[in-house]
C-alpha cells in the first residue's frame, strides 16, 4: 500500500478541561487549569443556551470543555457541552426520509388509514452559498498562484481566503441545524418511533469514471453536508436512522407503480388511466416509506390524501433577491415620476422658491408644494 505516515507538525492541538478538575468557576471568572506550575487561563463566565429551549444553562450542566483553534477565523472558542432537555420522540408511528440537494429532507408519515403527512424543507440555500464561496475562493486561489510564498500580498489573500470560507462555514451550519430542526418537528409531531432514510451513501463516488454527471453535479455531491444533517436530526429527535435502499423511488408512481422519467420537480404520471400528480421529492419519500413498510414498493390506493406541507430552511432572503431588491426599488421611484412632475420640478429649478415658513408671502401653499416635488 502506498500511504505516507503523518509528517507536518501540529503547532495547536485542542486542549480538553475534565469537568471537576480542569476548570472551575469563582468569583464570577471561569478558570482553566494548565496544570501545576503553569498560569492558569481567566475568562468571563460565556452565557451558553439550550438549544432546545432556549434558555440559558446552568454550569452546573457543563461537562468537558475544550479550547480550540479555528484555523479560518484565526482565533480562539471554547466547545462547552451541556446536559439538555430535548424533547424526544414517542410513539409508534414510522416516518421516511428522502433526501436531495435541491431540496434537503422530504419526510412522509401515515397519519391515519386515508391521509398520508409530506413535509418538504426547501435547501436552495445552501448550494448558493457554496457556489458564492467556491468562486470567491478560486478567484482568490489563481491570485494567490502568481504571488511568492511569504510576501506581504500573498499573507493578505491568504487572510482573504481564510475569512470567505469561515463565513461560509457559520452559514452553512446554521443551515443544517434549521434543516434538522424542521424534520425533527415533523418526526416528533407524528409520534414517530423509527425513521428510514434513503441510502445516498456513496453516491458521489466514481461519478467522474462512470459518466453519470458533469463537472458542476459532481461538485454538489462532493460538498453535500447530509451526513451533518442526519447527524444533527438523531441528536435531536433521540432516534437511530435506519437506511433503505431507495433506487426507482422518484420513477414509481406510489398509486399504480408505473415507471415514469419526471423532469424537473413535478411528477405527473404517464398512465392516463392513473395521472396521479405529486411533488417529486414527495413521491420518493412515499416510495421509500411503503417499501419499510411492506418490505417493496406497494400502491397506496386511489383515495388515499396526500397532504404536502412546503418549508424553507432559513426565513431570510436568497443572495439573488438581497441584490434585486434595490434595483426593483430604483425602477419603482423612477416610475412614480411622470411627465407632470417633472415639468413642475423644471418650473421650480428656473424659478426663485420662497421660504417655506414665510408667513408673510401669500403664496406659500404653492411654495410649499414646489419644494416638496423638488
Amino acid at each position: 500500500m502506498k500511504i505516507r505516515s503523518p509528517w507536518r507538525k501540529k503547532n495547536y492541538r485542542p486542549l480538553s478541561f475534565s469537568k471537576n478538575s480542569g476548570w472551575r468557576i469563582s468569583k464570577g471568572q471561569l478558570h482553566l487549569s494548565l496544570g501545576r506550575g503553569r498560569p492558569r487561563i481567566d475568562l468571563s463566565i460565556p452565557t451558553v443556551l439550550d438549544s432546545a429551549t432556549g434558555e440559558e444553562v446552568d454550569p452546573g450542566l457543563w461537562g468537558e470543555i475544550q479550547l480550540c483553534w479555528d484555523r479560518d477565523k484565526r482565533r480562539f472558542s471554547l466547545h462547552i457541552p451541556y446536559e439538555t432537555l430535548r424533547e424526544v420522540s414517542v410513539g409508534d408511528a414510522l416516518s421516511a426520509i428522502d433526501e436531495g440537494i435541491i431540496n434537503s429532507m422530504a419526510l412522509a408519515t401515515w397519519v391515519d388509514d386515508k391521509t398520508i403527512d409530506v413535509t418538504i424543507i426547501n435547501g436552495r440555500e445552501a448550494p448558493a452559498i457554496k457556489r458564492q464561496r467556491n468562486k470567491a475562493v478560486g478567484q482568490l486561489q489563481h491570485k494567490i498562484s502568481k504571488c511568492k510564498n511569504g510576501s506581504k500580498k500573498h499573507k493578505r489573500l491568504v487572510t482573504a481566503k481564510k475569512k470567505i470560507n469561515s463565513k461560509a462555514k457559520l452559514s452553512l451550519r446554521d443551515f443544517d441545524h434549521q434543516v434538522s430542526n424542521k424534520a425533527a418537528n415533523h418526526v416528533i409531531s407524528h409520534n414517530t418511533a423509527r425513521v428510514i432514510v434513503g441510502d445516498v451513501r456513496g453516491i458521489e463516488k466514481e461519478t467522474k469514471s462512470k459518466r453519470r454527471m458533469g463537472r458542476h453535479g459532481r461538485q454538489q455531491l462532493s460538498q453535500w453536508s447530509r451526513g451533518r444533517q442526519e447527524r444533527y436530526l438523531k441528536d435531536k429527535t433521540g432516534l437511530d436512522l435506519d437506511f433503505l435502499n431507495e433506487s426507482g423511488s422518484t420513477k414509481t408512481c406510489p398509486a399504480c407503480l408505473t415507471r415514469n422519467r419526471p423532469s424537473g420537480r413535478p411528477y405527473r404520471c404517464k398512465n392516463p388511466i392513473c395521472g396521479f400528480t405529486c411533488h417529486r421529492d414527495a413521491v420518493g419519500a412515499i416510495n421509500i416509506l411503503q417499501k419499510a413498510l411492506c418490505g417493496e414498493y406497494t400502491p397506496i390506493g386511489p383515495d388515499i390524501k396526500v397532504r404536502v406541507t412546503y418549508l424553507r430552511a432559513v426565513e431570510r432572503w436568497s443572495l439573488d433577491q438581497r441584490e434585486a431588491h434595490p434595483k426593483v426599488q430604483c425602477r419603482k421611484a423612477r416610475a412614480r415620476s411622470s411627465a407632470q412632475n417633472r415639468a413642475l420640478s423644471e418650473a421650480t429649478q428656473i424659478s426663485k422658491p420662497k421660504l417655506a415658513n414665510s408667513s408673510t408671502s401669500t403664496d406659500s401653499s404653492a411654495t410649499d408644494q414646489l419644494v416638496v416635488v423638488a
